[in-house]
This record gives C-alpha cells, sequence and structure tokens, in this order.
C-alpha cells in the first residue's frame, strides 16, 4: 500500500510541502509516495516521490487512490498554528493523521543542470541581484488590494514598495520583480514572466531576497539565501525562518494577525476593529533606511554584494 498525498495552496505552501515529502520519506523509506497537488512541477525530479500527479489527473481515484492510504490536510486549520503559532512546516505531519510533528523542517527543491547553468548566467548577466517580490497570492486576472481573498495587508503597497526598491537599486543592486502579470511594476526593476520553478534557480545563485511573506521568500529560504521580509498581517513565527542572513522588519502596528486569512472572515484582515488597521507599513525613513542598512552590511560582510 502507498500514501497518496494531496496538496492544495499556493506556490509558498507547496514549497513548505516539500518538507513534509522529505519527512515521509525519511521515516518511511520503504513507503512509496504518490503526491497529488496544484503545482506538480515544483516536485519534479524529486526522487523520494514515486508518482508525481496533478490535481486534475485523468481516473484519479481508480488509477492512484483506490486500495492506497490516501491522505489530505490542513496544517492553516490546526490548533497549534492560530492559537500557538507553531510554525506551519512543523504541523504538517499531524495535519495528514500522522501523530507526530516535524521537529527540523527541511524544504528543498531538486534542479537540473540545465536549470543551475540558466540560473547561473542569469545572476553573472545582472549582478549583483536581489530578487524582490512586492505582492503575493493574486488569483489570475485579479489585482492587488482589489476584492483580494487573501490578505491583502500581508501584501507591500506600491508606494512602500516604490521606496524599497529605490534605495537598494542607489545602493548598487539590481532587482529581480517576482510579479503575476496583473500586478503593478516596480520602476527600475527587471522583468522577465517565467514559471516559478525556473525563478528558482535564479534565486539560488542570486545575492538574496527582499520582499514579504509569500512564494519568493519561500524559495529563496530553500537556499539559505540572505533575505529581508516585511510583515504585515502574516506571523514571522508562523511562517518564517530562522537562519543566519535571514532578517525580519514589522513595526507596533505589524503582525496583528488573525488566525489564517483564507477562514471565513474575509471582511478585514485583522481579529477585530482597530484604529491602526492599515498601518502595517507604516515605517519612517529612517526605520526603513536601518532595515535596509542592516540587510545591506550582512550582504558585504558575507561577500554577496560586489
Amino acid at each position: 500500500m502507498k500514501y497518496v498525498i494531496q496538496i492544495q495552496g499556493g506556490i509558498g505552501y507547496h514549497l513548505m510541502a516539500t518538507s513534509f515529502i522529505r519527512w515521509l520519506n525519511e521515516k518511511y523509506p520503504k513507503k512509496r509516495l504518490i503526491v497529488i497537488s496544484a503545482y506538480p512541477d515544483l516536485f519534479e525530479y524529486n526522487p523520494r516521490i514515486y508518482r508525481n500527479l496533478r490535481l486534475d489527473q485523468a481516473y484519479l481515484f481508480e488509477d492512484y487512490v483506490k486500495g492506497n492510504d490516501y491522505r489530505e490536510g490542513h496544517p492553516y486549520k490546526m490548533y497549534e498554528y492560530y492559537q500557538e503559532r507553531m510554525h506551519l512546516m512543523k504541523l504538517f505531519p499531524k495535519a495528514y493523521r500522522f501523530p507526530q510533528y516535524n521537529e527540523n523542517p527541511q524544504s528543498e527543491i531538486f534542479l537540473t543542470k540545465g536549470e543551475e547553468m540558466d540560473g547561473n548566467v542569469f545572476n553573472q548577466q545582472n549582478a549583483p541581484l536581489l530578487t524582490f517580490q512586492m505582492c503575493g497570492g493574486l488569483p489570475p486576472g485579479m489585482q492587488p488590494n482589489r476584492g483580494k481573498v487573501d490578505s491583502s495587508q500581508r501584501d507591500l503597497p506600491f508606494e512602500f514598495a516604490q521606496k524599497v526598491a529605490h534605495m537598494l537599486l542607489n545602493k548598487g543592486f539590481k532587482l529581480l520583480q517576482i510579479r503575476s502579470e496583473s500586478e503593478p511594476i516596480i520602476p527600475g526593476t527587471i522583468q522577465i514572466q517565467l514559471p516559478f520553478r525556473n525563478l528558482l534557480p535564479i534565486m539560488k545563485h542570486s545575492v538574496g531576497h527582499v520582499g514579504m511573506d509569500s512564494a519568493g521568500m519561500h524559495g529563496a529560504a530553500i537556499f539559505k539565501k540572505p533575505q529581508l521580509i516585511f510583515w504585515g498581517q502574516t506571523h514571522k513565527d508562523n511562517l518564517g525562518y530562522n537562519y543566519e542572513g535571514f532578517f525580519d522588519a514589522y513595526n507596533q502596528y505589524g503582525m496583528h494577525y488573525r488566525p489564517q486569512i483564507q477562514m471565513p472572515d474575509q471582511a478585514g484582515a485583522f481579529p477585530f476593529k482597530d484604529k491602526n488597521e492599515g498601518l502595517e507599513f507604516n515605517y519612517s525613513d529612517k526605520e526603513l533606511e536601518d532595515y535596509i542598512t542592516k540587510f545591506v552590511n550582512y550582504l558585504n560582510k558575507s561577500g554577496g554584494k560586489k
């Protein structure tokens, strides 16, 4: 009997789920794993997976689920996540009916030699390169901060993102903006439209990443890249990282936080009516400059900035 694991959610969620696939393979090495997901390209070339399938795979039940141990989980809805602020990656096993936590979760991606070469060449041509993301989780065709079904308050407001980008550009970096076609372009940034998997080798060979809680952060974390993350309505303890070179930025209004942005309360991002709503990114110029200077100093010290 094989384990059949269904994964639904955004790209960042899928990247975190690779830590669960790793945990399963190491815990039950004799079990074959069938993964059904919305983004199977993120599991390509993963030697831990026996079959890598799309959610809309034809004859899914008859050919793959029937007769096997099928499991679907929702770590976002676990008590430990929304009350204890336990990191999401730790909760995957328990959410999928394994009575344990993943105490040392490590996400991973398996790149081909060609992908590695492409990422390396792109960075050589655009050095020193930072990847930059201001919005996340946008459904196709939907404008940022206009009827979003997840929390617009985790996204960087356009003027704020412009200011961050301008400061980094003035310090000699080039910025590759990670965005969907529906999102606004930050002036001065490099624009390419590629599937997210093709961005991962670029991120691996880049100097680091700047942005907010979304796929870019989770992708850069796989490679332990230096990061500067501005937190809004999601919480660093649930979704962030603690390795050297990872910098959290938030102010007194940041991370008010409600259990999970996909729960029924979609009218506002705060768990209660609050006069400070919308001020998550209300940094003074000095505060912003201090965060960026600290991050850039780390890059200079670690040899990332030429």
